[in-house]
């Protein structure tokens, strides 16, 4: 397995996206990796969501960068299989998609013997849906925890989006690189909620650098 460490227990699996928050974090656990002399371990999950080819390369991108190797799980069958009953949520087919791709990273970190897994949820998603709220992630960690050693870590959840973003300045995280669009079209839509969430961080974060 690619990401055993050099000893039973080390090393960090991270869920990537290719969006600014995911990446963000992948850059964040990199850093700390190096510090401790760990493994990072980018994983990626396509689940058939519509931006998933756009997502996967800037997900590839930001790896390849950090001098890593993207690990790809395709789920693919199983999101077209959901999508074809989400008709109305066809960029993301799976409901409670973080209980099916947190489950999945799980079982992955434990075959790797990988000690955490980190995902990228921020401050404003804690209230936004309930596969993210504080609850869910609570009982999930509580759950991993019944299962093996596998610790479930939120290192971006006290951060606002612009508070990403102004990280992703401190760590020098290419965001041109990165891909938010729900549309899943090589050019951003820049009109779905993803798009407008990122712009208006940015403009955010803008503000805040310049005071």
């Amino acid at each position: 397995m690619v990401c055993q460490a050099s000893s039973p227990g080390e090393g960090r699996v991270v869920l990537v996206s290719g969006g600014v928050d995911s990446s963000v974090l992948l850059y964040r656990v990199h850093e700390l990796g190096r510090a401790e002399n760990t493994r990072t371990v980018p994983l990626f999950v396509d689940y058939a969501q519509r931006a998933a080819r756009q997502e996967q390369q800037a997900a590839e991108w930001h790896a390849r960068h950090l001098g890593l190797t993207l690990q790809v799980l395709d789920m693919v069958r199983v999101g077209e299989a959901f999508r074809r009953a989400e008709e109305l949520k066809r960029h993301v087919p799976l409901p409670h998609r973080n209980l099916i791709v947190l489950s999945l990273a799980l079982s992955y970190a434990e075959v790797a013997r990988c000690a955490s897994l980190a995902i990228g949820v921020i401050g404003d998603d804690v209230d936004g849906y309930a596969s993210a709220s504080a609850v869910f992630l609570s009982a999930f960690r509580n759950l991993a925890a019944t299962l093996g050693r596998v610790r479930i870590e939120t290192p971006l959840i006290e951060l606002s989006k612009s508070g990403v973003v102004i990280e992703a300045a401190r760590l020098g995280v290419d965001l041109n690189r990165t891909y938010s669009c729900m549309l899943g079209r090589d050019e951003a839509c820049g009109r779905c909620r993803q798009c407008q969430g990122r712009e208006t961080a940015l403009s955010d974060a803008r503000r805040s650098l310049l005071w």
